[in-house]
């Protein structure tokens, strides 16, 4: 049993926000919060730095900016670095929740005070839509939870403790769901073959019940938006509910990106696959993406991608193979 809250300063709250990603019951500190919060500020600020000297660059250099500047630069140089930006903030949707529910309890506040302070913004935006007293409530909601994020240390739990090299077991669908989110920081350990497969076929239904509900309510957000507009000449539609159904999908689906990937390397291993092969596979997939964006046409790009990713499910396929020791 390892704990995972005893080192302070900026490596130890780095450490803390990964690996406790699945921790919903201790607390973290201030310092804890607050490291991560500053690192996400500087990664934006420097990309978003980046972003534009590189379009100031693009565009001195061809002396003008025409209608393929967009397509042209985003497809090149900054659109890795976009790409790079939304992965890693991607993978911190769950850390980022189980960190602000250690905030909260830390801070002697119940950490179901969340459902006012972060659901219940998302509702008034989404029924008031543009309309200001809406806007002030969320204010003053975000004010409250801010508060609470600077309060000092009222209630700690000292100690969290994870086995990290958790051996595989057979599981049904409540258990793999639990080991699931439990587990999604530890990348060490193994999972079998039940924990994963049962994980993907939740994963499979959850997302066409998604892109069901989507298809269904998306198009009705877009269309009271366009009847809210006054049909003025030049008047823009309010999407303000459609950005928002949008954003929070993507919330959502942050909330199982880091779980996935441990979930898989934990597989690979109990498989007798080192997780490093996963890392080959991955960079191999980004190139093949490159290449794919670059010329759609080029079929033999498009065969790699799916040797590869057959090479992925024969992999996740294989039993638990016995051994002393982890690969």
């Amino acid at each position: 049993m390892v704990a995972m809250n005893s080192q302070k300063g900026f490596v130890g709250a780095f450490k803390d926000f990964w690996f406790r990603a699945g921790d919903f019951r201790g607390s973290s500190t201030r310092g804890q919060y607050w490291w991560i919060v500053l690192l996400n500020f500087l990664i934006a600020l420097v990309t978003v730095g980046a972003i534009w000297l590189a379009i100031y660059i693009f565009s001195f250099g061809t002396h003008e900016i025409g209608p393929g500047l967009p397509v042209q630069l985003f497809g090149g140089t900054v659109g890795v670095i976009v790409v790079g930006l939304v992965a890693w903030f991607f993978y911190q949707g769950l850390p980022n929740l189980s960190l602000t529910i250690r905030r909260y309890r830390d801070a002697g506040v119940s950490p179901w005070l969340l459902l006012v302070t972060w659901l219940a913004p998302i509702v008034i935006m989404l029924i008031a839509g543009n309309n200001l007293i809406g806007w002030i409530i969320v204010l003053v909601l975000g004010t409250i939870d801010l508060v609470v994020k600077l309060l000092p240390t009222r209630h700690p739990v000292p100690l969290w403790s994870t086995r990290p090299n958790e051996p595989s077991r057979k599981v049904g669908m409540g258990g793999a769901l639990a080991d699931f989110f439990r587990r999604a920081g530890i990348f060490s350990g193994r999972s079998s073959r039940s924990q994963y497969w049962w994980v993907c076929l939740l994963s499979i239904l959850i997302s066409i019940v998604i892109m069901v509900v989507t298809m269904a309510i998306v198009p009705m957000i877009i269309f009271l938006g366009v009847q809210g507009a006054s049909g003025a000449v030049g008047d823009v539609p309010n999407l303000t509910r459609y950005f928002l159904v949008l954003g929070l999908l993507i919330g959502l689906g942050s909330l199982i990106t880091l779980p996935e990937l441990t979930l898989l390397l934990r597989r690979f291993r109990d498989a007798g696959v080192s997780p490093w092969w996963y890392g080959a596979l991955w960079v191999m997939n980004v190139i093949v993406t490159l290449i794919i964006a670059s010329d759609k046409a080029i079929v033999f790009a498009w065969i790699v991608r799916i040797v590869l990713w057959l090479v992925e499910v024969v992999i996740t396929v294989l039993p638990t193979k016995k051994s002393g020791r982890d690969v």
